[in-house]
């Protein structure tokens, strides 16, 4: 595991993953159980997203997980990305700007992977609430 993903981990550790938690009625709710898109390893990890859209933009985000260290860094990052952006920003946002903010090169592929999936799952939620198709990267 990246230097820098345990070290984000660790903070999370002191800080009590500060986006963790549900919303009571979110307007977007996405959950994904197993290895799908977030790739947690097994069939009892399992990830829950949670948006509250007031207007254009995500007023609040929060998640419920079930997943090791690199899930947890990558959705809190997410979190902390997101609230306050509009839709449109949400759903704009790169891979590359989740390994800026934590002071790493994106070389691990684990981190990598979790990244991948905590914005599918997002962008997934934000289609479906918008009624649009969901869009998938071709193989």
């Amino acid at each position: 595991m990246d230097e820098a993903v345990i070290h984000y981990y660790r903070r999370l550790l002191k800080e009590d993953f500060p986006h963790a938690g549900a919303i009571e009625e979110p307007s977007i709710f996405v959950e994904v159980i197993g290895e799908k898109m977030i790739n947690c390893g097994n069939t009892g990890n399992y990830m829950q997203l949670y948006l509250q859209v007031d207007g254009p933009r995500i007023s609040d985000i929060k998640y419920l997980c079930s997943c090791e260290p690199s899930a947890n860094v990558a959705v809190e990052i997410l979190c902390s990305l997101v609230k306050g952006k509009t839709m449109a920003e949400a759903t704009a946002l790169q891979e590359d700007v989740f390994y800026q903010l934590l002071g790493s090169h994106g070389d691990d592929e684990e981190l990598r992977i979790k990244v991948r999936g905590v914005l599918e799952l997002m962008n997934e939620g934000i289609a479906r609430y918008q009624g649009s198709p969901v869009q998938k990267d071709p193989p």
